[in-house]
């Protein structure tokens, strides 16, 4: 029978622990890294103007199309024929429907409008 002394156990299972630990530092930083360049691979489309109506989503409120694309909500409203204000939380699927836009071509205009106000900003002179 063998014997292992307590004190070799312990520094077997600290190893060990610290190759897990390695292991699952490199997971993370393997996750966050291809995250990070899928979203530097996105910024790079959208500032090239390849936007695509796809990156338009259904649940995305105005406020937050305004935000992320840096378009005045107002010019957003405008776009789509709709009141001035009022209905913030209101998505744009839910003002495609009540406007009785198609969804392909209200995103289609939303689009138009983020690429012109994207053209007009990076205009030499501005």
């Amino acid at each position: 029978m063998s014997q292992h002394s307590p004190s070799g156990l312990l520094q077997r299972t600290r190893r060990w622990l610290g190759v897990l630990a390695i292991v699952a530092g490199l997971a993370l930083l393997a996750l966050f890294g291809a995250r990070a360049w899928h979203q530097y691979q996105y910024a790079q489309r959208v500032a090239a103007g390849q936007i695509k109506v796809e990156t338009l989503r259904g649940w995305m409120t105005l406020p937050y199309i305004a935000k992320v694309y840096g378009v005045p909500e107002s010019r957003l409203r405008e776009t789509l024929g709709l009141p001035p204000t009022g209905d913030e939380d209101r998505s744009l699927r839910s003002w495609l429907d009540l406007q009785g836009i198609d969804p392909v071509s209200g995103r289609a205009r939303i689009e138009a409008l983020i690429l012109a106000e994207t053209t007009r900003r990076e205009a030499p002179g501005d």
